[in-house]
């Protein structure tokens, strides 16, 4: 529409009218870039895959599992622990260290941690076709005839040892997949959570960290070399039909310093969120104490 009037209430009119496109476009630009940020939801669906598919999540679900079966043991020494006190002990570790919290700590530091640029970088290795592959099998793990054969095939490869080359393969990737490590600090930090709280319910003591580690060495070497092992056999069975060649390209695929800080952060989480509470625990005795 025209405006009528004075030339000076024209001008006006222009002004106003040419600082409510500005406006206008201003809102717009906002709003394009406000769709094309991912909202809290979808970064979290999309760190939720990166831990499925590299198999943390994997790990990370053994925790409640872990953690009923600390306290079973808690339960069958002789301290004197009550029926309800274990209970109580069993709903603590789940809130703090179960599977779910874990993850959602996790998610949390690599949402701080990775660019946007990191993120599609990782992805373009955890979707590279050959991990997909050792996905697929892996999966199998879950089926009880697959495991009974399993360990069939491990007592066979005892008396006949596989290639020389082919096993230092197989450790290698257990390295670069870092999953073995993963599973053994959750092991010994719960390990060691559980003898922090136990010192402190029944002596009101409180284990310094190098104590704690002291105490937990040969817990730690038999946790480790475990592990390690079962994993070992497990791609021995898994990957028995897989040409060395395609186990190279997927080493390949996965020695990338990106993944190596992917998976660098999820252990520092685990191991944060135990040393926390572990702290706490030390600050709730001094102020007992005062």
């Amino acid at each position: 529409m025209k405006p009528t009037g004075s030339p000076r209430m024209n001008a006006q009119f222009t002004v106003l009218l040419l600082a409510a496109v500005r406006v206008l476009s201003c809102l717009a630009l906002f709003s394009a870039a406000a769709w094309a940020q991912p909202s809290s939801t979808d970064q979290d669906q999309i760190w939720e895959s990166a831990l499925e598919k590299s198999g943390v999540n994997d790990v990370l679900a053994q925790a409640n599992v872990l953690i009923d079966q600390e306290i079973t043991n808690l339960g069958k020494a002789p301290l004197g622990f009550t029926r309800v006190q274990l209970e109580q002990l069993n709903q603590q570790f789940r809130r703090r260290f179960g599977s779910e919290q874990l993850k959602r700590e996790i998610i949390e530091h690599l949402e701080q941690s990775f660019s946007q640029h990191d993120k599609q970088e990782l992805d373009g290795i955890l979707q590279s076709r050959q991990l997909r592959n050792l996905q697929q099998l892996q999966e199998q793990l879950q089926d009880a005839d697959i495991r009974k054969a399993m360990r069939s095939y491990r007592l066979r490869v005892k008396e006949l040892p596989p290639n020389s080359e082919r096993m230092a393969l197989l450790v290698s990737l257990d390295e670069v997949l870092q999953q073995s490590n993963l599973e053994s600090q959750l092991k010994v930090e719960l390990r060691k959570q559980l003898l922090a709280v136990v010192s402190r319910l029944k002596t009101n003591q409180s284990y310094s960290e190098e104590l704690l580690d002291q105490q937990l060495v040969n817990y730690r070497q038999s946790v480790e070399g475990e592990i390690s092992e079962n994993a070992l056999f497990a791609y021995l069975y898994l990957l028995k039909r897989t040409p060395t060649h395609k186990l190279e390209q997927l080493l390949t695929s996965l020695d990338q310093p990106i993944f190596d800080r992917f998976m660098a952060v999820c252990l520092k989480t685990v191991q944060k969120s135990f040393l926390e509470a572990r702290q706490q625990i030390s600050e709730d005795i001094r102020l007992a104490e005062h």
